[in-house]
């Protein structure tokens, strides 16, 4: 999939006016506060994804109501629109040519992975991060899992408040137990069915992070990802047999927005003993292993975008992220650098400046 050009309206610092992409790598470059980040957290949203930045909508919008965000792609040789428009009090609605389509249907016409500093919470971070990067994983491999996801969280949604009016005394009878009985099957369920869908994910995802583990040095021999759930028994015996606790906290304390990944070298829990360095590389790969899985689920290059691509980067790992990029039709890097840094890399560069995005073109080897 090839990123054509995006326009935006009351999103950030974004000027109205058109972004134009080259084929391959762009450069979009500029000094610190002046729309790349914008600009690269548009694209997401106009490829069915959340800001990678944790943002909400209203935090997204410059008068806290509203934006859109239009854009034209390839897809072999056919050119789509897509559009976003999020408003307050609706949410977001996507189009395709004018004709609304869901979120999945966005992230599958326009398949996308980005890598931003945020993600190194995948490793450091709290379990909801690493499930927020499994959940990405999952919509990327398989997009009609999606549904498993919803549902899973409408149950929770519903249990959690039946649970809360127990807690409250609001709550009492046979009917509301009854309600609160069928909920706990439909989240355990649903549950199992999101459990299945990110070990399968997890699954195909190792065996690319695994080739990358090898290429990358010996240094990195043994790093594994598991997923845990921390139940030993399956999730509808532990929720009936948790259930007067959780009538006494007012909330589900078992399901799948409880479970986690745990990073490992050989054998031995990795968070707290590796390395800035490490911990840079380490989610840079997991994300190359996640573009790899939703190339080969979407029978084409998805676009690879990354943010702040070389913040504290010596020489040689530059080049050696360079040389490891995918190999995409759309690959967007931001940077607060000096273009002429990246001598050698065949690039178009787009300059940002207040909002504004100007296009210096083709840029070759010694001419940037």
């Amino acid at each position: 999939m090839r990123l054509l050009e995006i326009a935006s309206r009351d999103f950030r610092n974004l000027s109205p006016d058109g972004v134009s992409f080259g084929p391959g790598i762009n450069l979009v470059v500029g000094e610190n506060g002046q729309g790349k980040t914008n600009l690269l957290e548009a694209v997401a949203l106009l490829t069915g994804q959340r800001s990678f930045r944790r943002a909400r909508p209203s935090e997204m919008s410059v008068d806290g109501e509203k934006f859109t965000i239009e854009g034209k792609i390839r897809r072999g040789f056919a050119t789509e629109e897509l559009s976003v428009a999020w408003l307050r009090g609706e949410g977001r609605r996507f189009c395709r040519s004018r004709k609304e389509i869901s979120f999945r249907e966005a992230s599958t016409l326009a398949p996308a992975v980005f890598l931003a500093p945020e993600h190194r919470s995948i490793l450091t971070g709290p379990p909801e991060e690493r499930r927020r990067f499994v959940d990405r994983l999952v919509l990327g491999w398989r997009p009609a899992a999606g549904a498993d996801l919803l549902a899973y969280d409408r149950a929770l949604r519903e249990r959690n408040a039946l649970l809360n009016a127990f807690r409250e005394g609001r709550a009492r009878g046979l009917e509301v137990a009854a309600e609160l009985s069928a909920w706990t099957e439909e989240l355990a369920a649903t549950g199992e069915a999101v459990r299945r869908q990110r070990r399968a994910a997890l699954a195909v995802w190792q065996a690319a992070f695994s080739g990358l583990l090898e290429r990358a040095g010996p240094e990195y021999a043994g790093v594994g990802l598991s997923y845990s759930c921390g139940e030993s028994s399956g999730l509808q015996t532990t929720l009936e047999k948790i259930l007067p606790i959780e009538r006494a906290r007012g909330r589900s304390l078992a399901g799948p927005h409880r479970d986690d990944l745990l990073w490992n070298r050989g054998g031995r829990p990795l968070e707290g003993r590796a390395s800035a360095g490490e911990v840079h590389r380490l989610v840079t790969l997991a994300k190359l292993a996640e573009w790899q899985v939703v190339r080969d689920a979407a029978g084409e290059a998805p676009l690879f975008g990354v943010d702040d691509f070389d913040a504290g980067l010596s020489k040689r790992s530059l080049e050696g992220f360079v040389a490891g990029l995918p190999d995409a039709t759309t690959v967007l890097l931001t940077t607060a650098s000096d273009p002429a840094r990246f001598r050698g890399l065949a690039a178009s560069v787009l300059r940002v400046s207040a909002g504004c995005c100007t296009g210096d073109g083709a840029r070759a080897a010694a001419g940037i």
